[in-house]
């Protein structure tokens, strides 16, 4: 077993990290004011390679893996939690598109999105129902040979303000008359779209989050993904990889706010010496870096397991098992980015609540961790179920 970096993921690593701190960083108090991550920054992380990471070159992707996806995402977010999760949110509603579009969608929405022209989106949790695909309120109603209207209320969708694409998910009349889930993607801004003024949170400033108002919007066979009733499947392949997404925003903030922290010691003074040669200092230091670092070694793990373990759209097994490990990661990421965090503010005294010194930022961040694509909670239920059957 190795635990070093190969040259191509060094290579990515060393972009992604001179992206940060050179494109990102200078830029980081214009995006926590926005109410849109600025567009420019969306289109130079396409240019860079950054969104089509994990895609083919037949769409404008690099045709690499989800090791490579997860470094970029992690050193993004170490400066930047809330671009990190810009970038997150894309990928998620990618993978969707990745995993399940046919040809012609594929052709339609990728391209423009990894170019960062575009926006997706990807809509499935609910006002009244949270993230259950059993109790979902949006519709599809079948009006006409191959044409339906779909209405509905989705809550918290990341990208709703930008042109492009969103993945949508509703329940229709299946033909024994039961209900399905069924997948759609459809432009947004089309007839029948809205959205509401974005949500004010605690943290995540520059990544915005809306209701989406679906107002009979008229859908055709075309614009379904996949097979009507496949829309269970496809969430449970979806939320696989979404998983370990958010695990490499949450690590990233973990990182970043060590490194605030380490910094911090190592330069405040105390009778003319650094703060880092007492006792309690180091202790404090090694309990961040060690809780940041090991879920940086889980995020890696979960990566490789994603990368060795491809599975088609009905092969449920491998699914649940790459959903065990991503589901592991972001269970421990999401429960230590907080603790982290607050022990970086602590690390900084009365300093660490000020602005200026960034790191209360990242403690803001890290507070919505454990309840964004799916609670800690739920994480380690899942995982604790498989390691039981195994």
């Amino acid at each position: 077993m190795e635990f070093t970096m190969n040259e191509q993921q060094q290579m990515v690593y060393e972009l992604a990290k001179d992206f940060a701190e050179n494109a990102i960083l200078p830029r980081v108090e214009e995006i926590e004011k926005a109410e849109h991550f600025p567009k420019d920054l969306l289109k130079l992380m396409g240019e860079s390679g950054f969104i089509g990471i994990n895609f083919g070159e037949d769409v404008g992707g690099m045709d690499m893996g989800h090791m490579e996806q997860s470094i970029i995402i992690k050193e993004i977010a170490r400066v930047s939690p809330s671009t990190g999760c810009v970038l997150d949110v894309l990928l998620l509603g990618l993978e969707a598109l990745g995993l399940y579009a046919n040809e012609d969608q594929r052709q339609k929405y990728l391209a423009p999105c990894i170019a960062g022209d575009q926006a997706v989106s990807f809509a499935f949790t609910e006002p009244e129902t949270g993230s259950d695909p059993k109790m979902l309120k949006s519709t599809l109603k079948k009006t006409g040979e191959g044409k339906y209207l779909l209405n509905g209320v989705k809550r918290f969708i990341s990208n709703a303000a930008y042109e492009g694409p969103i993945v949508c998910f509703a329940l229709e009349e299946g033909e024994d008359g039961k209900d399905i889930v069924t997948g759609i993607v459809f432009d947004k801004f089309c007839k029948g779209y809205s959205i509401s003024t974005p949500w004010e949170k605690i943290g995540y400033h520059g990544s915005e989050v809306y209701d989406v108002f679906m107002d009979d919007i008229e859908i055709t066979e075309d614009q379904i993904l996949g097979k009507h009733g496949d829309g269970f499947t496809q969430l449970l392949g979806t939320t696989a990889y979404g998983k370990l997404g958010f695990t490499a925003v949450f690590t990233g903030t973990m990182l970043g706010a060590a490194d605030l922290a380490v910094k911090y010691c190592k330069e405040k003074l105390h009778r003319g010496k650094s703060i880092a040669k007492f006792p309690t200092v180091q202790l404090r230091i090694a309990e961040i870096c060690t809780y940041a670092k090991t879920a940086e070694l889980l995020l890696l793990s979960a990566s490789d397991v994603c990368d060795n373990n491809h599975f088609a759209s009905d092969d449920i097994a491998t699914m649940r098992y790459v959903q065990s490990f991503t589901a592991q990661a972001k269970g421990y990421a999401a429960e230590m980015a907080p603790k982290v965090a607050t022990l970086a503010v602590n690390a900084l005294g009365a300093y660490g609540v000020c602005d200026e010194y960034q790191v209360e930022r990242f403690l803001r961040d890290a507070a919505i961790a454990p309840n964004i694509e799916g609670s800690g909670d739920i994480q380690k239920l899942i995982y604790g179920m498989y390691a039981l059957k195994g």
